[in-house]
């Protein structure tokens, strides 16, 4: 873990297996979809706790670099049902349904 020089051209994945958990700083990135790093010049690895400085240092600065976090903890994922079903109850238990059944 932690084997990347600073300064050189990384893909994102590259990034991700060598800092799990950490926070990087990427500069001239090459953005894929949805404003995902595919690849870009690593200038930093942070951890949780010096995050918010060195973004606001990049904001202050008017930096166009990105700070991204490379894993997360928790699961997040998405669903795809064709019968999906949404409600809201209230505390007696009466709702209303939502969506197609």
């Amino acid at each position: 873990m932690g084997d990347l020089e600073l300064g050189k051209r990384y893909t994102w994945e590259q990034v991700i297996e060598a800092y799990p958990g950490k926070w990087a700083r990427m500069s001239e990135c090459v953005l894929g979809y949805g404003q995902s790093i595919v690849n870009g010049i690593l200038e930093g690895i942070y951890t949780d706790s010096e995050m918010s400085s060195v973004q606001a240092e990049i904001w202050q600065a008017k930096s166009k670099d990105l700070m991204r976090r490379t894993t997360s903890g928790m699961a997040i994922g998405v669903i795809e049902c064709l019968n999906a079903k949404m409600g809201v109850e209230d505390e007696t238990g009466s709702g209303r349904s939502f969506g197609r059944t």
